[in-house]
């Protein structure tokens, strides 16, 4: 009896690991597909990053904003979410990507020295980190960074300010920052160039490497491929969502409408006048 117990407590400990296989917390308020896996990243302002990966990571389902952190609240909000990063999880197709080649967008599209926030959006939550849910992952973050340092040989790992971080519970932010690029495009472009997100990235990464992380039509990929999850060549698929070209908006909506409003009045005053004048 004492031997089936045994085997059977062995055989649950062996499900609880393989569960998590997949880079996936069961935990997290967001559930993927089946047969996709996920990974968590902090690259300041969500609404940024989860346009960047939707866009022009290949192989990405779906980037969700929200918010994570081993020493955050329970059900945080965007009034309320003490000790927790802005985060977006990605949602992937491993058939069609790799959890290392989205690693290495995420850094593409973050600055590693920034000490308080990141861009324009400083404080705590807006400090970047890459989270891993296993060994495996974590092995795989550090070689990304090993290889981002030995790109830029100028840099050392004690001035960058990305830590590596086991992932913590996911939770999905409020559903008006959901796809805000989309629903928002005025709103957003402005906030985005206001915010000098990409002038810094390209100050940072260089102008050729930001648009390689950043170009619909896939021309730094040879032949438009990259490896997937087992070491496959697939054809690179990107923008899932069909989201058109990113808008530089120059000014933002509720910005337009007091601009409008008061064009308004003004012509209605100046109006007004004139037919005044014509009576008297």
């Amino acid at each position: 009896m004492k031997t089936i117990h045994s085997l059977a407590t062995i055989f649950l400990l062996l499900l609880l690991l393989s569960s998590n296989t997949n880079g996936n917390n069961n935990d997290d308020d967001y559930t993927i597909a089946p047969d996709n896996k996920s990974l968590l990243v902090a690259l300041g302002c969500f609404w940024c990053a989860e346009q960047t990966f939707e866009q022009y990571a290949p192989g990405v389902i779906e980037a969700v904003s929200g918010y994570a952190g081993s020493n955050g609240n329970s059900n945080p909000t965007y009034r309320n979410h003490p000790g927790h990063y802005e985060v977006i999880l990605i949602e992937y197709d491993p058939t069609k990507t790799s959890f290392k080649l989205l690693v290495e967008y995420a850094f593409r599209n973050l600055d590693p020295f920034d000490t308080r926030g990141q861009f324009c959006d400083k404080g705590s939550s807006y400090l970047p980190a890459i989270f891993y849910a296993n060994e495996e992952e974590r092995l795989v973050v550090e070689d990304v960074r090993g290889e981002v340092l030995a790109t830029y040989p100028s840099w050392d790992v004690t001035t960058m300010a990305v830590p590596i971080v086991e992932r913590p519970t996911f939770w999905k932010a409020e559903e008006y920052h959901q796809n805000y690029y989309i629903k928002k495009p005025g709103n957003y472009g402005y906030y985005k160039k206001a915010c000098g997100r990409t002038a810094r990235l390209k100050d940072v990464w260089g102008e050729e490497v930001y648009y390689c992380y950043h170009d619909l039509e896939l021309s730094c990929l040879i032949n438009g491929t990259i490896f997937n999850e087992e070491g496959v060549e697939v054809d690179a698929v990107v923008n899932v969502k069909n989201a058109p070209e990113e808008v530089v908006g120059l000014m933002p909506q509720w910005a337009i409408m007091v601009v409008s409003l008061v064009a308004v009045v003004l012509v209605c005053g100046l109006g007004f006048s004139l037919s005044r004048k014509v009576k008297s």
